[in-house]
């Protein structure tokens, strides 16, 4: 499983303000940074079609707006917003199935 974390400064952050998304896989109930990806604004894609494109199931990001959640959900990937806290921090809380989120984000 390849979990996607919107990274500013090593905090979870807005998904239109990351610097970054931190791709971590899930194996054997570890986790491993996979790679950083470094936000474009010249990129010929959407973000969500990168992250798609990279075989990610879920992001994790603070606030999503309506129209980015949309489009992840046309890419079949989860969203996880409302997170607050540093990006290895939720990683690990998503990992042991106690990561808080707002279902509700980005939804109204």
């Amino acid at each position: 499983m390849r979990i996607a974390v919107a990274d500013k400064e090593g905090s979870v952050a807005d998904f239109r303000d990351a610097e970054s998304f931190l791709l971590f896989d899930l194996e054997n109930k570890s986790v491993k940074l996979a790679q950083s990806v470094t936000v474009r604004k010249d990129w010929y894609m959407s973000v969500p079609e990168f992250l798609a494109e990279e075989e990610t199931d879920a992001v994790i990001c603070n606030g999503i707006g309506r129209g980015a959640r949309s489009s992840f959900r046309e890419a079949d990937i989860e969203v996880y917003g409302g997170v607050k806290g540093g990006c290895e921090d939720a990683m690990q809380a998503f990992m042991n199935g106690t990561l808080s989120f707002d279902p509700l984000a980005g939804m109204m």
